[in-house]
């Protein structure tokens, strides 16, 4: 019998072993996850109703064969406000992914098992592949696909904690970190994404409240959605070889679309079918570059709040609850009720703080290459994968395939999702991953016809 291990039992996880058995799949497939619940993974394990959707629940359906799946689970529940345009709260969405699997799982036709712990080691053998669990046990399989999703704690700070490691968190997902420890708690967040504002959003709903700085380089919050704002017919830019070039045909194009009273978000959003193969035709040193200098600017743009938090972060700042500052935190040092730190101001000059707590909200800045999470490095190590150009993913073939040392794809190991990051421009969030859950699974069955 054929048989597939899913390493990691997030969205990715889930929507693969769902696409297998859509698409006919009747062998073996063993989740291995240490949460209890799949499907969540870090994004939509959230505890709190505040925390979001990015996207409309009309663009959010898990399967690119039918749009308006989510939706419809949504209405079928009778879900206060269930329209294209609302934003559901991600901890719902989590629900909708449970549903999803146990759909297939709960007619008993398909032999199926969840194993609560984390994949400790992969070898390869002649037959598939052997892994070795966390709780001892070990499993052999024909396939494996590794979607490891985002890791929970961000880059290790450059600045000394020595003493203040209670104080000082690496990562807001962390165990009860966005839980305050006492009303009108003074919080630094290093960061001012969509991460930072999940963890306003958090501590700000509990009793008592909080004062909350948020500190970036430019301090600049991402954009919000529009409810106006409609798709546009745009002509592909012409030169997608160089970075400078394109983003001047770019920058060119939402100037003709202000004067056409189209909105810029109908110009970024044009670009999401295709941005994959834009990111190919560019030269590594571009991509590079765009990493270093142009990534923050781009991701205010393309990763935007939903109107709701919007208005909850306008009414914080306005409260006096929440201030944004740009600027570099250069020092850090304990105090009997806190730490105390200096910060370098963008405009000049500079601005010493004391708070209770740091908590580092930059979001994720995985290296493959440096530093990369264990199993990550071991199947490295052993030649069976390899860290793209820029180091922030696998190296992989078009259907996901590992590509290890020796430059072949890989017949029994794959993956999807964020370990694509840097093949891939878009392929962290559920529009690309449902695709690739699909496109993976087909491929896949190949191998068991």
């Amino acid at each position: 019998m054929e048989s597939v291990a899913i390493v990691g039992g997030g969205c990715s996880g889930l929507l693969v072993a769902v696409q297998l058995w859509r698409n006919g799949f009747t062998g073996r497939i063993v989740i291995v996850e240490p949460r209890a619940e799949l499907g969540r993974g870090l994004a939509y394990s959230t505890r709190f109703d505040e925390h979001l959707l990015n996207v409309p629940a009309g663009k959010m359906s898990a399967l690119p064969e039918e749009p308006g799946h989510f939706l419809e689970w949504l209405q079928a529940r009778n879900w206060p406000g269930a329209a294209p345009g609302l934003f559901a709260p991600r901890k719902v969405y989590g629900e909708y992914l449970g549903d999803l699997l146990h759909e297939y799982v709960r007619t008993g036709r398909h032999d199926f098992r969840h194993v609560c712990a984390e994949a400790v080691a992969i070898e390869s053998r002649d037959a598939g592949a052997h892994l070795k669990l966390s709780d001892g046990s070990a499993l052999d399989a024909n396939r494996v696909v590794l979607a490891l999703g985002n890791p929970a704690s961000g880059p290790p700070s450059d600045i000394p904690i020595f003493g203040m490691e209670d104080r000082w968190h690496p990562s807001p997902w962390l165990g009860d970190v966005l839980q305050l420890r006492a009303p009108g708690e003074r919080i630094l967040l290093l960061g001012a994404g969509l991460t930072a504002i999940d963890a306003v959003l958090a501590m700000q709903s509990q009793p008592g409240g909080c004062h909350i700085f948020m500190l970036s380089r430019r301090g600049n919050l991402p954009q919000v959605h529009s409810a106006t704002a409609v798709p546009a017919d745009l002509p592909p830019l012409a030169d997608c070889h160089s970075l400078r070039l394109m983003f001047r045909e770019l920058r060119a194009q939402i100037g003709t679309a202000r004067d056409m009273d189209i909105c810029w978000r109908a110009v970024i959003d044009a670009l999401r079918p295709v941005s994959n193969q834009i990111w190919r035709d560019l030269p590594v040193a571009d991509r590079e570059l765009f990493l270093r200098h142009l990534r923050s600017y781009w991701e205010t743009h393309r990763h935007r709040m939903a109107p709701a938090v919007r208005a909850r972060m306008d009414q914080y700042r306005a409260e006096g609850r929440l201030e944004v500052i740009a600027g570099r935190l250069r020092e850090s040092a304990p105090r009997e009720s806190g730490v105390e730190v200096k910060i370098g101001l963008r405009q000049g000059g500079e601005r010493r703080l004391e708070v209770e707590r740091i908590i580092n909200c930059t979001g994720i800045h995985e290296y493959y290459n440096v530093r990369p999470r264990k199993l990550i490095g071991a199947l490295i190590g052993q030649g069976l994968a390899s860290a793209n150009d820029l180091g922030i993913g696998f190296r992989t073939d078009e259907n996901g395939a590992l590509i290890g040392a020796g430059g072949d794809a890989s017949g029994v190991f794959f993956t999807l999702g964020p370990p694509r990051r840097g093949d891939l421009f878009e392929t962290t969030a559920v529009p690309e991953i449902r695709v690739q859950a699909k496109a993976l699974a087909e491929h896949l069955l190949a191998y068991c016809s």
